[in-house]
């Protein structure tokens, strides 16, 4: 197998075997990547690494229409994006951070948003995704001081303007 086949991100929707893997990846995403962000305090309230279940999480998972970023046969990250184009979770492994998982799982999205003819994706964007989520075309609305179990956050409510697929140009 070539560097590029194991490389080459694949996404596919979530299924129910998938929920420690992507467990994982929002913890170790929080607790790794945004903890450079976030103070200790911060990180633990929203990660609350070893007091979330694999079965509670599969739950939630399942309501949102997730979808999972695949590279071989490993999770890599995941996503979600409901009717109305909110996008509730984007997370990468962190050992996966820029190799173009969330570009795919994003432009994955809003291709979906595009065919359903929602106009625009929103998301509540970390402090460390932002640059990211600026770089492919979303722009901040407004910061945000959201409150999680007592801890104060801050993150960014963001938007982009998704163009119909049946757009024509006369």
């Amino acid at each position: 197998m070539t560097n590029s086949e194991t490389q080459r991100v694949s996404l596919r929707p979530y299924e129910p075997a998938d929920a420690a893997a992507t467990l994982s990846i929002f913890t170790d995403a929080i607790t790794q990547t945004a903890a450079a962000f976030y103070s200790a305090d911060q990180v633990d309230a929203w990660a609350k690494p070893g007091r979330r279940s694999p079965g509670t999480w599969h739950v939630a998972m399942a309501g949102r229409a997730s979808v999972v970023a695949v590279i071989g046969s490993e999770v890599v990250g995941f996503s979600d994006i409901d009717g109305n184009g909110y996008i509730d979770m984007l997370f990468v492994a962190p050992r996966y951070v820029r190799r173009g998982v969330a570009r795919t799982l994003l432009g994955f999205l809003e291709q979906r948003a595009q065919e359903a003819g929602t106009s625009e994706l929103t998301s509540n964007v970390s402090v460390a995704a932002r640059p990211f989520f600026e770089s492919i075309g979303f722009e901040v609305v407004r910061e945000q001081r959201p409150v999680v179990d007592g801890i104060e956050m801050t993150n960014y409510r963001m938007t982009k303007a998704v163009s119909p697929t049946n757009a024509t140009v006369r």
